[in-house]
């Protein structure tokens, strides 16, 4: 061992490096370990013999753990790096990792490829999967309607149909299986779902949207029996969602999850279906709900009747509700139509919400007959709504409500290249638009049609449909408010010189 001549010609000849690098080699014959023992011995290891290479041997290992050791620092660097977090010194001397990035780098690019409706799965969109179709995770319950049964949905994350069939399939695979809506619950950031809700794209094929809308259906009827056919209980899913943006309530107390945010991208897609399930009826369908419009405007004052108080949101006793007509006009009226009818709206939702709130509270003193017309008011009416209460925070739901129906309208029908909207004309119309006889669409319904196939278009509406909210809600008194909903000079025109009388008319033409 340690033997001088051998030493030497290792150590010339250049052979020392070689063998080293045999070190490295694990997996071989033992390669590895032959090669380490063999150095060992040369460079005289346990010190007998007269050897020199004990310290260069000793000098190439350490070297090679060195650089071994700054390699395995400089790729955790860059790992941490890719997942937008870096390692920084701590005050106790060590060092600790902290998040440099909120989000994974390119995620925004992503999301920006897909005007922001991605599958949350595959991170696809219609852009890249044109005829696919995208499906919304929602929660559906049944809620008491004082009528009937109902659903009331909640929206979610997207996600395509294949994506969440496959996702399925794989979690019934796992070791502890998964049921298909307690894995979607995960995906759907652990807010409850229980249905998907499809999402039509411009080039998904009419039959794909059709099967998977039959399928939402069929999921909703086995969670429990709902009275009325679909686009009755979707429409009160609108009338219901609309609700809870106009009185504040929770969205997520039922789901454990969801915002304004999410379910504002949601509402345009729960029309989309309500437009659908319309135009696949009956050619007359449209046309009789547009006259049920119509009538409901032309009757008396008298013949509303307030619904019973339900908690945070309006209830609705019968289907000729206000909220319910409105959403009825939307989906069946021209936006010239719904400005003939506006007055009489906002006057009857103003009825509707005074007597929610005296329902509410112990019965008041009716007020005498007042015509809503006339610009003078009972001492008794003015007494009575506005002893307790700021007449405007009894009737801001409601015109919060009427707003958001005017902002669905005027996105919904009105193109953009239009340079003015049409003059209203008072009282209600004696004719029916929409399709003529020969079935062909209206002007409005084409540009309907047209806006609920665009999907970034869609997707833009909720962010001007929530700063119109945040105006709405910080108005400080009624004509601010009048005006922000744009009904400010119909409310002062038949001789009214202030909103206030304006709303108690209303309220004293309800009780006539």
């Amino acid at each position: 061992m340690g033997h001088m001549l051998t030493q030497k010609c290792i150590d010339e000849e250049g052979i020392l490096p070689l063998l080293h690098a045999l070190e490295g080699v694990t997996v071989v014959n033992e390669i590895g370990v032959r090669a380490e023992n063999l150095l060992d011995t040369l460079s005289n290891k346990e010190g007998k013999g007269d050897g020199f290479l004990e310290e260069k041997v000793c000098k190439l290992r350490h070297a090679t753990r060195d650089e071994m050791r700054r390699r395995a620092l400089r790729k955790r660097e860059e790992l941490l790096q890719g997942l937008g977090m870096r390692q920084e010194p701590s005050s106790d001397g060590g060092e600790r990792i902290v998040v440099s990035l909120p989000v994974l780098e390119g995620l925004e690019d992503v999301q920006e490829e897909e005007d922001g409706l991605a599958c949350m799965v595959c991170r696809e969109g219609y852009s890249l999967r044109p005829a696919d179709l995208l499906g919304a995770y929602s929660y559906s319950k049944r809620v008491n309607l004082g009528v009937g049964s109902s659903g009331s949905a909640r929206g979610g994350e997207c996600v395509y149909t294949t994506c969440h069939q496959e996702a399925k399939r794989a979690d019934a695979a796992l070791r502890n299986p998964k049921k298909e809506w307690d894995g979607a619950t995960l995906r759907n950031n652990e807010s409850l779902c229980n249905s998907l809700f499809p999402v039509r794209g411009p080039s998904v094929p009419l039959a794909q949207y059709l099967r998977h809308v039959d399928q939402y259906w069929d999921n909703l009827n086995a969670l429990g029996r709902a009275d009325g056919n679909r686009l009755r209980l979707l429409t009160y899913d609108i009338v219901l969602m609309l609700a809870r943006f106009a009185t504040g309530a929770s969205f997520s107390a039922d789901c454990r999850g969801g915002g304004r945010e999410s379910n504002s991208r949601f509402l345009p897609f729960m029309i989309q279906m309500a437009r659908h399930l319309l135009d696949q009826g009956s050619p007359s369908q449209r046309r009789n709900m547009a006259r049920a419009v119509s009538a409901y405007i032309s009757s008396s004052s008298s013949d509303v009747r307030p619904s019973s108080p339900s908690g945070t949101q309006p209830t609705l006793g019968t289907e000729e509700t206000v909220q319910f007509m409105m959403v009825n006009s939307f989906l069946s009226e021209s936006y010239e139509s719904w400005l003939q009818h506006r007055r009489a709206f906002l006057q009857r939702g103003i009825y509707h919400a005074y007597m929610q709130h005296t329902h509410s509270r112990a019965p008041s003193v009716t007020a005498p007959p007042q015509g809503v017309e006339s610009g003078s008011m009972g001492q008794s009416a003015t007494a009575e709504a506005g002893k307790n209460d700021d007449l405007l925070s009894i009737i801001r739901p409601m015109l919060v409500y009427t707003g958001l129906i005017e902002q669905l309208q005027h996105f919904f029908k009105v193109k953009k290249s239009a340079s003015a909207i049409p003059a209203r004309t008072e009282g209600a119309s004696s004719t029916t638009e929409g399709e003529d006889e020969s079935g062909n669409l209206e002007p409005w319904e084409v540009v309907m049609t047209e806006r609920l196939l665009n999907i970034k278009e869609l997707l833009g509406f909720p962010n001007e449909m929530l700063s119109w909210l945040d105006d709405i809600n910080s108005a400080m008194d009624l004509q601010e408010a009048f005006d922000i909903v744009g009904v400010l000079a119909e409310v002062l025109s038949g001789g009214f010189t202030r909103c206030e009388d304006f709303v108690q008319a209303a309220i004293n033409a309800g009780k006539s």
